[in-house]
């Protein structure tokens, strides 16, 4: 998209006249209207959207201690359909489909609370706390059953979702969808456990349903016209870099094995493009580098020499690569195979 600083200084250099420059902005205005883009009315658009859903997650609680699952269960679909409602109105608008996406996006957020509100009308979802149950066998049995109603919560999520995906192709529909079915995913897990599953399985899981949300990401890069893809590879990657910095580490050899991970990572971020990678692989090394700082060289007076000297060569590296970074990006794609290249998002039209 060009800025509006691009259009100034293409007339103070004379290239394009004062009329042409008008042309270029009405176009541009029109063209990426509906495109999301951080500026003042759009951060709007998703802050409101972010205090609704607070606003819900407090009435859960509140609301639900006073009335009980009724009151969800009579409230929430009557917001999603209002929602709905309006949701519908915006996207006809023209410069309006974000809120309008908006909109849906928070009726499809009504679907847990209602269908949360049922189980408890219903006696589907035990309540209580757990860990007042004085047998073990008790307690991990009522943990089970908690897990098994909270998939069917989260699987609802992800069906809402999908459907106004296909209803609607908006990209913010993607989060709650996604959230949905990795939750669906570990409430599963977290059941077949026996409803206390151990932390390598938990950590396994998360790195195992992140990856399948970023190869779900890899498939529809550029083949929407929205950007689903930003969500499923921020979504998809927060999870698994979380399993996989969660995972147990015995010993030196398998902290080597998560950095060894985290720069793939940030290999991946030039291969497709995507920032997101970058940021999270250079966060998996800087906690490397600080576990070696802690606890492999805790009491050297080196260590911090060295690492001073390593914060300055990424400095250096990082200046060389802004200069050279086409040349860099277009010799590691070139590195492999040619059947490979054509299947990048890249190489999309």
């Amino acid at each position: 998209m060009i800025s509006e600083r691009d259009i100034q200084e293409l007339v103070e250099a004379g290239i394009i006249d004062e009329a042409t420059a008008g042309s270029i902005r009405a176009f541009t205005h029109q063209r990426y209207a509906d495109r999301p883009r951080f500026d003042v009315t759009h951060v709007g658009y998703y802050f409101g959207a972010l205090i609704v859903m607070l606003a819900f997650a407090w009435f859960i609680f509140e609301g639900y201690d006073r009335y009980g699952g009724t009151a969800l269960l009579m409230i929430a679909p009557s917001y999603a359909l209002l929602f709905i409602l309006a949701g519908g109105w915006l996207w006809k608008r023209p410069g309006l489909k974000i809120p309008g996406g908006l909109m849906f996006t928070l009726a499809v957020c009504m679907v847990p609370v209602a269908v949360y509100g049922l189980q408890e009308i219903m006696g589907w979802y035990p309540i209580g706390n757990a860990w007042e149950i004085e047998s073990e066998a008790a307690r991990l049995d009522f943990l089970k059953q908690q897990q098994v109603a909270g998939a069917w919560i989260a699987a609802s999520t992800f069906l809402a979702g999908m459907l106004a995906i296909v209803l609607r192709r908006f990209s913010f529909l993607a989060v709650p969808t996604i959230i949905g079915f990795i939750w669906t995913w570990m409430q599963i897990v977290m059941a077949l456990a026996g409803g206390r599953p151990s932390e390598w399985t938990m950590s396994t899981h998360l790195m195992l349903s992140g990856l399948f949300v970023m190869v779900a990401g890899f498939v529809v890069d550029r083949r929407t016209e929205a950007d689903f893809a930003f969500w499923l590879y921020l979504l998809g990657l927060g999870h698994f870099w979380a399993g996989l910095t969660t995972f147990p580490e015995d010993d030196e050899l398998a902290w080597v094995a998560y950095t060894f991970v985290n720069l793939l990572l940030m290999v991946t971020s030039i291969l497709l493009q995507r920032r997101s990678f970058m940021v999270f692989g250079a966060l998996g090394v800087f906690i490397y580098l600080g576990h070696l700082g802690v606890e492999v060289f805790q009491n050297s007076l080196i260590f911090p020499f060295v690492l001073s000297f390593v914060g300055l060569a990424i400095m250096g590296v990082a200046v060389w690569y802004q200069k050279h970074r086409q040349g860099v990006e277009e010799a590691v794609i070139g590195t492999l195979p040619e059947s490979v290249r054509k299947r990048l998002p890249s190489a999309r039209g």
